[in-house]
C-alpha cells in the first residue's frame, strides 16, 4: 500500500484517500460523496432547520445552499479536496430509499473533527447514534484519529442525546470554538 502522502499517518491500517471505504450500518451506507447525490443532498443543505445544526467552524462558507447548481458546485469542491487528500466527505445514504440524506466529514490527524450534516427528517437520536458509533469505530483505521470531536449546539437536543448515549464527553471548547464533545476512537 502506498503511504507516500504527507497527510497520511503511517500506522493506520489503510489510506482512505487511495481507496475510500464503503461501510453499511443498520440504516445507512456511508460512502464517498458523488455528483449523482446532488439532488437528494440539495434537500438537506436547502433545509434551514438542518443547516442551523451543522458545524461550519473553520469552513470557507456556510452550508445553506440556495440552488441545485450550487449544490453540484459544492460537491465538486469536496471531491477536489478529497483528491488533494485534505478531507473526505462521505454521503450518508438511507438504506431504505438508496438516497443520500446527509454527509459526514473526516480527515487525517491525531484529533479529528467529525462534521455531521443530515436532513432534519433524520435528526433523531437513533439515526445520529448510528453515525457517531460508525465514526468512533472506523475513524482510527481511516484517518489515524485517536480522538474525535464534534459540535452540538444547545438547540441540537437529539444530537446531544445521541452523543450522551454513545459515551461522548462534553468538553465545550475545542480550539476557539464552543459546544464540542469528544470520544476516544476504537483502536
Amino acid at each position: 500500500m502506498d503511504t507516500s502522502s504527507t497527510n497520511f499517518k503511517e500506522d493506520t491500517i489503510l489510506n482512505a484517500y487511495l481507496e475510500c471505504p464503503k461501510i453499511k450500518t443498520k440504516s445507512f451506507t456511508i460512502r464517498l460523496i458523488r455528483k449523482a447525490d446532488s439532488e437528494s443532498l440539495f434537500q438537506c443543505y436547502n433545509d434551514e432547520r438542518a443547516v442551523c445544526l451543522m458545524n461550519d467552524d473553520n469552513c470557507d462558507f456556510g452550508f445553506y445552499v440556495e440552488s441545485r447548481e450550487k449544490m453540484l458546485e459544492t460537491i465538486g469542491y469536496w471531491l477536489d479536496f478529497y483528491e488533494k487528500q485534505y478531507f473526505i466527505r462521505f454521503s450518508i445514504v438511507d438504506n431504505a430509499t438508496d438516497k443520500a440524506v446527509g454527509t459526514i466529514e473526516g480527515f487525517v490527524g491525531e484529533t479529528g473533527v467529525l462534521r455531521v450534516d443530515i436532513s432534519s427528517d433524520f435528526e433523531k437520536a437513533s439515526c445520529l447514534s448510528e453515525i457517531f458509533e460508525f465514526a468512533k469505530d472506523n475513524f482510527y483505521e481511516f484517518f489515524g484519529n485517536e480522538v474525535i470531536v464534534t459540535k452540538a449546539i444547545p438547540g441540537a437536543t437529539e444530537r446531544r442525546k445521541a452523543l450522551n448515549s454513545c459515551g461522548w464527553e462534553f468538553i465545550d471548547k475545542y480550539r476557539e470554538h464552543h459546544d464540542y464533545y469528544k470520544i476516544t476512537c476504537k483502536q
